[in-house]
This record gives structure tokens, sequence and C-alpha cells, in this order.
């Protein structure tokens, strides 16, 4: 699995072969259809593990998650964190790579349905009884997270600075003050 991360990491869909990915991780290439059959199993195979460990790393964060701004710090922190590691990379040529290879692309897309789970729960959390869920379900911003991310990341490989990215998650980090719960109002006194 870390070989198959690797390649993609490093070398991109279009020359992650079962040969590279066998060389990385000094085994026999037979090893690989013998285990998974194709290389897009083992592909989908090692980005789900990899989803699922990063699942786990972030979801108590997230389950601590109780307003808009410690909802986008948080995103700003796992974007960070893919964009130091790698895992960027990796996902940008998984949706690339499936671009071409629609049943690639379907199971990629169905590894994304965990983190939108994830991210509509944390929404849910973060809005509290702000009268943002009157103009949009948090099921939708979750949607939309996700969307962003996975834009965000192509972006970057187009060859936009990482900076003006997390610059963006910054701005909407303060501006998320804006949509979170209202203040209740202490009760009026008469004098």
């Amino acid at each position: 699995m870390e070989a198959t991360v690797e390649a993609l990491g490093t070398k991109g869909f279009a020359s992650t072969s079962a040969r590279t990915i066998a060389a990385l991780a000094d085994v026999n290439p037979g090893l690989i259809f013998y285990y998974f059959g194709t290389l897009d199993e083992l592909l989908v195979t090692a980005l789900r593990e990899s989803s699922e460990a990063r699942l786990a790393r972030h979801r108590p964060s997230a389950e601590q998650v109780g307003s808009p701004q410690e909802l986008v710090a948080l995103l700003r922190r796992i974007y960070r964190e893919d964009l130091e590691s790698g895992y960027i990379r990796v996902v940008c040529e998984m949706v690339s790579g499936s671009v071409a290879r629609p049943a690639l692309g379907e199971r990629v897309t169905s590894l994304m349905q965990a983190w939108i789970d994830l991210a509509e729960e944390a929404i849910e959390r973060a809005l509290g009884d702000s009268p943002v869920k009157a103009l949009v379900s948090p099921r939708d911003l979750a949607f939309a997270g996700v969307t962003f991310y996975l834009g965000a990341n192509l972006v970057v490989h187009l060859g936009t600075e990482p900076p003006a990215v997390d610059g963006l998650l910054a701005a909407v980090e303060q501006a998320a003050g804006w949509f979170g719960s209202p203040e209740p109002q202490a009760p009026a006194t008469s004098p």
C-alpha cells in the first residue's frame, strides 16, 4: 500500500504501473495481480486505506468542532497536513486518472462519501441554531467543502502557490464568525 501511494505521489497516475509499484515495494509484479487482480483494484485499495487512516485521525477533532471558525480551522489544518505529506497529489492523481476510467471514478467518488458524512456532522454541530441552516443544508455545505478541497488540490497542481489556498481558507475562517449561532440575548429589564 505504501509503495502504491508513493508511486502515485511521485510518479503520477499515468506512470504508476504494477512494475513501478513492485519496484518500490521490492516485490515481484506478479504478486500485485495475484493479490489484487488488477492495478485499479490495488490503486483503490491503497486510496481507501489511506483515506480511512486519515478519517480515523481527524474524526476526534471533527467531533469537537463547536463553531464555524473551529470547523474552518480544522479544514485548514487537514489541508496543510495533506499538502506537506504529499497526500494531496495522491488524491489529485486518482481523481484525474478516474476521468478517463469511469468504473474507477465511481469507486473513487464512493470513497468521498465518508468525508462528506463527517463534514456534515461537523457542520451540523458548528452551525447549531444558526439561521444559515434555513438557507442551505449541512449536507449541501459538506458536499461544497469536499468539492472545494478537491478543486483546491487540483488548482495547486496546476501551478497556483499553496499559500493562495491557505490565504483563502484564512479569510473564510475569519468570515465564519458571521455564520455562527446567534448569541442569546439577555432579557430586557425595566427600571
